[in-house]
């Protein structure tokens, strides 16, 4: 299924340092919770030692958002700060160890929990860039849950065979149902496992609750804003057929990106509006709280959003639109590393790019609050096909998928704002694009900091910059799908050491990692 805009491109709402660590593993441990809580239990999380995780999995939030969802916390409740506290007071023994693993994707859990009550689960789990996760075994059967169905989950450890499929065929035949397969592991078990829009009600309860012999039962609710399963047809799955439909529909980006949502979740054109209005109303927040100022130990920079437009007051430095922008950019990023709330989009690591530049710049030319939702869904909709042809783990193509995609969908997001058509919205994200191509992820200490905030305000320029080409006609020569299909060849051609592992560029200079020495004795919790 093609990705949706709030599922797989801005957001999670979320506190934590990474969206594809802290809200990943956050996502990832409150669906583990629906299986059996762990509390008075024990859990033993596997890292690759190749992948990304087992460099990062303690500075950028991965055990804190885990334990944080298999206790049950909200991914807004600040209390997750605590996490390695809470797990103590209640009885939560997690145990973190790097090995080898089967599963090469750099952001693989692997996760055996031994319930209080005897129940034993293991789990394969990835976590696939801006919060956005995959369940790819279950006790040893292969699934594939991303958390945005209802799910209930049916074992058999030795009923016959051709009594489970005929069972799994009565229950695919029930309309109400999105999707029913089976999955069979080495040892002959088997899972049905069933995907509905809501949770499994009438003739499909009534025969699951008729089965007598299964080794156990589990319904699962979704944890993504959108439910998947909508059977409606989408307006257009490629780059090319949706300017053909804004050129003889006359619709700008913005109103193909409300016509796709509506389709791809099944919800009402005015509900996607709405949806986003809400979280621009996040990102605002979020900017007001980084300018007065933010306290947190566990990090590297200090309050500085506040400097620049003081320098500008004091005639110290050019007066330009960017002040404003750089301001609100690093405003958003020091909500973020002092674990206040924050949108991801496309990433946590990215989030200063989309909300810094066009609330930016909407306050500079008093843009409506209808006008600037719009701008936020004319860039989700690039975020769109960035997803559906390549990534937004760094931890996969380096940092040219989070403030490259970013740089993107805001030039996009620009020209929409400026009344721009699709092409020219297209066309800018193109060129943002392009400019970005190679850009590496290699935070210092650990942290998602330095050399992030610069890369944001980076791509926060570029943004601007070729929404402003693009309007004044520059040509962008190469189309924008070639050029997220360029990304991922260069993204697959990066060496894993400048994929957010801390294993490579400014992450191993002595400073950084002097730095990160102090902050492990200032800070011996984490």
């Amino acid at each position: 299924m093609m990705p949706s805009i709030f599922n797989d491109v801005i957001g999670p709402v979320m506190r934590g340092p990474s969206s594809s660590h802290t809200a990943a593993a956050h996502r990832i441990g409150s669906l583990i919770r629906q299986f059996c809580r762990p509390e008075g239990g024990r859990v033993l999380v596997e890292f690759d030692r190749k992948g990304s995780l087992a460099t990062t999995y303690e500075g950028q939030g991965s055990a804190m958002g885990l334990i944080s969802g298999l206790l049950g916390l909200s991914i807004l409740d600040r209390e997750m700060i605590r996490y390695n506290e809470l797990a103590r007071e209640r009885g939560l023994d997690v145990v973190f160890s790097i090995t080898d693993l089967v599963h090469k994707h750099p952001n693989t859990y692997s996760i055996i929990v031994e319930a209080a009550n005897d129940e034993r689960f293991s789990f394969v789990a990835v976590s696939t860039g801006g919060g956005m996760i995959e369940f790819i075994e279950i006790n040893g059967c292969r699934v594939s849950l991303k958390g945005d169905f209802f799910a209930t989950l049916v074992c058999f450890e030795s009923a016959p065979a051709g009594r489970i499929e005929k069972l799994a065929e009565e229950l695919g035949k029930i309309p109400a149902l999105s999707d029913v397969f089976l999955s069979l592991d080495d040892e002959e078990k088997c899972l049905i496992v069933l995907m509905s829009r809501e949770p499994v009600s009438g003739k499909a309860r009534e025969l699951i609750d008729s089965i007598g012999d299964a080794a156990w039962i589990k319904h699962i609710a979704p944890v993504m804003p959108v439910i998947g399963g909508f059977t409606g047809t989408l307006p257009f799955t490629s780059v090319g057929e949706m300017l053909a439909l804004a050129v003889s529909d006359g619709k700008d980006l913005a109103d193909l990106a409300i016509d796709y949502e509506s389709a791809r979740a099944g919800i009402e054109p005015g509900r996607v509006v709405s949806m986003m209005s809400e979280i621009v109303s996040f990102i605002r927040t979020s900017i007001g709280e980084g300018l007065k100022g933010t306290v947190y130990r566990d990090r590297i920079l200090g309050h500085q959003s506040h400097l620049i437009l003081e320098a500008e007051r004091e005639k110290r430095i050019f007066a330009t639109p960017m002040n404003r922008i750089t301001s609100y950019v690093t405003a958003l990023m020091e909500a973020k590393s002092s674990m206040g709330i924050i949108v991801a989009a496309p990433t946590a690591g990215s989030s200063g790019v989309l909300g810094g530049t066009v609330l930016g710049l909407a306050e500079e030319n008093a843009s409506s609050e209808d006008k600037i939702a719009r701008a936020f869904l004319a860039a989700g909709l690039i975020g769109v096909f960035i997803a559906d042809r390549y990534t937004f783990a760094a931890e996969e193509g380096g940092c040219q998928v989070e403030c490259g995609a970013a740089s993107g969908m805001t030039a996009a997001a620009l020209v929409n704002l400026l009344g721009g058509t699709a092409r020219q919205a297209s066309d800018a994200a193109s060129m943002a694009l392009q400019n970005m191509l190679g850009l590496i992820c290699d935070p210092v200490a650990d942290r998602v900091e330095v050399p992030c905030l610069g890369k944001n305000i980076l791509a926060a320029g570029n943004a601007m910059n070729s929404a402003n080409m693009s309007m004044a006609g520059f040509d962008k020569v190469i189309p924008l799908d070639e050029v997220i299909d360029a990304m991922k060849s260069v993204g697959e051609s990066l060496p894993s050491s400048l994929c957010c592992t801390g294993l490579g560029g400014l992450s191993i200079t002595p400073t950084a990692l002097k730095i990160q020495e102090n902050l492990k004795l200032n800070n011996p919790g984490n």
